[in-house]
Order: structure tokens, then sequence, then C-alpha cells
């Protein structure tokens, strides 16, 4: 008798072990929990969900994780696999810096694939977490180096999306092109078309950057009689520290001394400094916007060429040519970039095509009646693909009829209502869940676009300018295991 209640309470305790390891694996995968925590047993006995004798194995947990992140990807894939829209991807290049494990030190691949759900809410699930390059030599240099696309379209086979695939979306170097050009071979192999998409937020970055750099050499005489509070690689702050050490200035503090900046070279600053100020209130007001979708991008950035032109025409020669140099990043951007974004800004019911037409009837010396034809004929163009693929239901055509006239279509319907007056509380999305009823196939096209990330990151990510850094909490793991933490975090 003695012997079963014995075996009873061991039983009990393999259970109750068992439950709690599956309880700390979901902490682990599905919040931002430090790994490295899991070894820590008064922390992990603080919050009071595990027994007092759970003291797991690293190696225990680990295996804990696989298992509830193999189970977790399965139902992910299936909605992957049911959704009947078409997704954008983004490849954000990361990097490791730490002083303490330089084998972690390198640049990790994140890829992810964004999509608007049926009850019309903003998706971005990482679907790879890979180390592309390492700083030490040896045995540990990644293997993805020998795939032409970092394993990019090895993953999207896994997943079974190789063909809803519409955009990507990822930084402008030489790198990236060749990696765009490879993809974009496969996939229109399969007939599928891939929009290139250029980060907005490392175009701003870059011109801040530039800008930056035509007075390094007088911001390190800044630094010698003023001690920058705050230093943390995000424009915005360095800027404001030029600025604090602006208004400080006075005349007496550099007469005599050629390790401060003379009258002159506290005017660059100056005068950089109010272009920047400028660029950061466009940039605050664009990246700050919740949710970030492509419609809110034309209406933001058509400012930034007025805010340099009347720059250059107020300034002094110095300052001229640092809103040149800008000016022709910018232009390569919006030439880049204007179709995408202006198709994006006409699915929004505040702007529409008028917009577009407001927009070039303020523009001088450029063709603006042509270019608003080539926005319009090209979003009916992809209207009639959409209603090509898309056939109606017999119930959603009788609304149809029934809402409009036989002979229009939703978005000739859609472009022909007035235009929404501006909300600040407006939301794109919620807008269209609605609108899908009487406008069908357009919703289908602008739950396709809305999704696409126009930049790689928003809020306060968007002013590094250096790459983002990877998780240090995570880089030191086996990489099946930082894999599996960084897609289920963003899955839940």
């Amino acid at each position: 008798m003695a012997g079963d209640t014995k075996g009873n309470e061991e039983v009990v305790l393999e259970d109750d072990q068992q439950s709690d390891l599956r309880t700390l694996a979901e902490l682990l995968c599905f919040e931002e929990v430090p790994p490295k925590w899991t070894q820590d047993f008064d922390s992990l006995h603080s919050i009071g969900k595990f027994s007092p004798l759970f003291m797991p194995s690293f190696n225990e947990v680990e295996t804990e994780c696989m298992e509830v992140f193999k189970k977790k990807k399965m139902e992910t894939k299936k909605i992957l696999g049911n959704f009947d829209g078409q997704i954008s991807l983004s490849v954000d290049i990361l990097r490791c810096e730490s002083y303490f494990d330089p084998s972690c030190c390198g640049d990790y691949l994140c890829l992810s694939a964004h999509f608007i759900d049926e009850n019309w809410e903003l998706k971005k699930w990482v679907l790879q977490f890979s180390c592309i390059s390492v700083s030490v030599s040896g045995p540990s240099y990644d293997s993805l180096h020998k795939y032409e696309d970092w394993g990019i379209l090895r993953t999207l086979e896994d997943w079974g999306i190789e063909n809803k695939i519409s955009a990507l979306t990822l930084k402008n170097d030489n790198c990236n092109n060749e990696l765009v050009e490879f993809v974009k071979r496969r996939i229109q192999e399969n007939n599928g078309k891939l929009f290139r998409v250029y980060c907005c937020a490392e175009m701003i970055s870059v011109m801040v950057q530039d800008a930056f750099d035509k007075i390094e050499d007088i911001v390190h005489k800044v630094r010698q009689v003023y001690t920058f509070n705050i230093d943390y690689p995000f424009w915005f702050l360095k800027l404001a520290n030029l600025q604090i050490a602006v208004k400080s200035w006075s005349t007496k503090d550099v007469i005599g001394s050629n390790d401060v900046p003379s009258p002159e070279e506290w005017k660059k600053v100056e005068g950089v400094c109010k272009i920047l100020e400028n660029i950061n209130e466009v940039s605050d007001a664009l990246f700050y916007t919740t949710p970030l979708t492509p419609n809110v991008y034309l209406c933001h950035l058509h400012w930034l060429p007025k805010i340099l032109a009347k720059v250059s025409i107020d300034s002094d020669c110095f300052n001229r040519i640092v809103v040149e140099d800008m000016s022709k990043k910018f232009d390569k951007y919006w030439d880049d970039m204007f179709l995408l974004l202006a198709i994006s800004a006409a699915l929004d019911p505040r702007l529409k095509m008028r917009y577009i037409e407001f927009l070039f009837s303020k523009v001088k010396n450029r063709n603006g009646n042509s270019q608003v034809a080539v926005v319009s004929g090209a979003i009916h163009k992809l209207f009639d693909e959409y209603v090509v693929r898309f056939r109606l239901q017999d119930y959603q055509q009788f609304i149809h009829l029934n809402d409009h006239s036989k002979e229009k279509s939703d978005l000739d319907c859609y472009l022909e209502q007035p235009v929404l007056r501006n909300n600040k509380n407006f939301n794109a999305l919620a807008w269209w869940r609605i609108a899908g009823i009487e406008y069908p196939t357009l919703s289908r096209m602008a739950r396709d676009f809305l999704a696409i990330p126009v930049s790689l990151a928003s809020k306060i990510d968007a002013h590094y300018t250096v790459p983002k850094p990877a998780d240090d909490h995570l880089v030191w793991l086996k990489p099946d295991l930082m894999n599996a933490l960084m897609c289920t975090r963003s899955w839940v």
C-alpha cells in the first residue's frame, strides 16, 4: 500500500514537472523573457507559477521550447496557407556587437511576412531569423553565405507561400539589389509580380547622416566644449545635443583656441540643425502614425522637397551644398517609390486620386497631368487584374449591382465619391473593413497594398544611424532555438 502511494506521488510530481516545463517554454516563446533567466531559480520561482521543486536544466527547457515552436508553426503555416490575399516580405539586417561574447558578433537576417488578416488587422510575422555573417573566422562561420538569397526562397517554400509574395522591402545597397533580382526571377517564373520597396526610414537617415558627415570635424570640436548627455545611435538625439550646444555657444568660448569651433563653424552647425529640425518634424509625424500603412507616406513626404527648397533659398553657400546633396537622395527615392506611394494614397478615402491631382497642380517644372495619368492608368490596370483573378460570388454581384451602376466598377464608384474629412483618429484598415461590402474587389486590392511595409522600422527605431541591434538575449542561443523564439514571439 505504501509502495502504491509512493508511486502515485512520483507520477504526480512528474506530471507537475512536465506541466511547469511547458508553462516555462510558453513563457519564453510568447513573451519577452530572457532565456538565461530560466537558470536563475530564485527569479523563476518568484513569479509563483512553478512548484518549489521545479529546477529544469537548460537542455530540458530548450527541447520543450522547440516542441512549442513546432506546434505553433503548424498552426501559423495553416493560417498562411489558407490566406487568400497577397503577402509582403521585409528583409532586415540586424547587428550584434557584444563585447562579452565575440562569437555572437555579426549580422543577423530577419525575414518577416506582412499581411492584413480577415479582421483587417495588420500582421508582421517573422518567418526566419538566422546569422548570415560572424566577425570571427573558423568553423562557426555561417553556411548561409553559400546561398545567393540567404535561404529566403527555401524558407518561402517551406512555408508554402512562394506564390503569394507581392512585395519585398529592404535597404538600398548593391548586395540587396542582387538579392531582389534573384528572388524576383524565381517569383516571376511562376507568373508572379514583385514590387521592390526601398526603406523610407533608411532614406531619411542617410540624408541626415550625409549632413552630419559634412560637419563631422566641427562636431568633434563641439565635443571639446560640450558633453553630449545621451549618445545613442539615433540621429534625432545627435540633433538635440547639437541644438543644445548651439544655444549655449557664446563668442568668448571660442576666442583664441583652435580646439573649439570658430564663430563661422558654429554658424554651419546652426544651419545644419535648422535643416534637420524641419526633417525631424516630418519624420515624427510620419513614423509615429499608427498603424503605419503606405497610404500615409505620400502626404508626409511631399513636404520634404518644399522644406529643402526653402532652406536652400534662405541659406548661405555651405548649407545650400548640404541641401543639394540631400535633395538628390530624396529625388532618387521619390522616382523609385512614387508610383507605389501614389497608388496607396489613392486607396485612402481621405485622399483618393484627387489628392494626386492636387499635389501635381502645385508642382512646377514637371508634367503634372502626365504623372496623374500614369497613376490613374496603373491603378486601373491593377484593379482589372483583380477583377479577373477574383470573380464575385452571386450574392456579392447582387450587392454590387444594387449599390452601383452596371457600367461602373468598384474602383470608378469609389473614386467618384467625395473624399472623407481628415480625422486624427482615422484608421484606413477599419474603414476598408466596413467598405469591403460595398467595394468587394477593390477592398481585396486595398488589403494587399496597405500591408506593404514602406519602412523596416517605425517610431524611435526609424531614427537609427547604424544597423538595428539584434537581441543580445537571443543571439547566444543555438541557431534553431534563436529562430524559434524570434518567430513565436511575433506570432502571438
